[in-house]
């Protein structure tokens, strides 16, 4: 006979219950805080924390043959990035590859739009003119994207591109880039006399192109760009989960606050999620830097604190609801550490030092090892990647 519900509740301990939780989605813990008032200041339990940090950690669908790549680009070497394959977070067995033939002749300023996708990456260079590549490295296959815009542009005028995102449309299993688009005067062409228009005529509005690898074109997306928030930086910081690109933005309209831009590549939407002060104790916030990763499959915010040199990382539960945002770790001091530059398998956070060291966080001992391998802190790059022996166009 089955048990009562009040005899089924009774066989559940407290301890049994936040043990249960602790293992659940942010988004799922938060609607189960509704349903009973002792749940609601779980994030204020010690013991609960404690369990629900090592479980976030812990939970990952990486398996043995997921490896780190690292792009490193060392001090006076003009800019010019290397790529290197590790077997391990240990940083073992080392493996040079090489760019793609589009790459290789200029390796100057490469940069990896997100992370690794099914085994492809995205590689560009922001500004006027820029090359973007997509690029499988396992059976070196490679796609050179025409920087050429959607719409028409006239012969004075000169394009310059911010790329936002990269990401895998599962539903038309078509991978697809999302850039930002300005155009600008060609001032050298207004120097031929036969040219009788004033600069101020010919400036086209900026737009906002997603491009699709199965069409191999550019589309024009109808959207407000006023209300459409563009990263306020020249390099990226961008993450992809689930069919969907997220990036730190900011808005013609409200230059003042950033927020977390989300852009679902299926239905080709922009949704915004509100950042919380995560510090309010912070009076100056200039001295807080704000960084986006992904976490175990979770968006994480890293806000470094200059001034006391501690890291504070917080997750988000629900997309576009800004009280699901929730602060899980605060590590530090580490006045040596710079800004973030990757997340490992295990949730370790890797850092570049400010003597040009790279470093590895463990969030659950709060301590930083150094890796012995030298880089630009603000020209390095690690991220996860599996090999995929099919073609990107399949």
């Amino acid at each position: 006979m089955a048990l009562s519900n009040e005899k089924v509740s009774k066989c559940i301990t407290d301890d049994l219950a936040l043990s249960i939780m602790s293992k659940l989605p942010l988004k799922a813990l938060n609607r189960f805080k509704c349903v009973r008032k002792s749940w609601v200041p779980l994030f204020e339990n010690p013991y609960f924390m404690n369990m629900y940090r090592k479980s976030l950690i812990s939970n990952n669908s990486y398996d043995n043959d997921t490896r780190l790549l690292l792009k490193q680009t060392l001090l006076n070497s003009e800019k010019h990035s290397s790529l290197y394959l590790f077997s391990s977070e240990n940083f073992d067995n080392k493996v040079k590859l090489d760019w793609p033939p589009p790459i290789e002749e200029d390796d100057r300023g490469i940069n990896i739009l997100g992370s690794g996708i099914n085994g492809v990456l995205c590689l560009y260079v922001n500004g006027i003119n820029s090359k973007l590549v997509v690029w499988n490295p396992a059976i070196q296959e490679f796609k050179v994207i025409s920087p050429n815009p959607a719409v028409f542009v006239p012969p004075y005028v000169r394009v310059a591109s911010q790329h936002h995102g990269f990401g895998y449309d599962c539903v038309r299993n078509d991978y697809k880039v999302v850039r930002y688009v300005e155009f600008f005067t060609s001032l050298c062409y207004f120097l031929d006399a036969r040219i009788n228009m004033s600069a101020s005529k010919v400036l086209l509005d900026p737009i906002w192109e997603i491009y699709s690898l199965k069409s191999n074109s550019w589309k024009k997306l109808d959207l407000d760009r006023k209300k459409i928030y563009q990263s306020p930086v020249g390099v990226v910081e961008q993450v992809y989960l689930n069919g969907v690109c997220h990036w730190l933005g900011k808005s013609e309209t409200d230059i003042d606050n950033l927020y977390l831009v989300s852009f679902d590549l299926g239905n080709e939407v922009f949704l915004l999620t509100s950042i919380p002060s995560i510090m309010d104790n912070i009076i100056d916030f200039g001295l807080v830097n704000t960084h986006l990763l992904l976490l175990n499959e979770s968006i994480a915010l890293i806000y470094k604190d200059a001034e006391t040199t501690t890291f504070h990382i917080s997750i988000l539960g629900e997309i576009g609801v800004k009280e699901s945002w929730a602060k899980l770790f605060i590590v530090g001091p580490f006045p040596c550490l710079g800004d973030p530059i990757g997340v490992g398998k295990n949730g370790d956070i890797f850092f570049a030092k400010e003597d040009e060291e790279l470093a590895r966080c463990d969030l659950t001992t709060n301590t930083v090892q150094e890796l012995g391998i030298k880089s630009m802190f603000f020209c390095s790059q690690i991220v996860i990647y599996k090999k995929n022996l099919l073609s990107i166009e399949e």
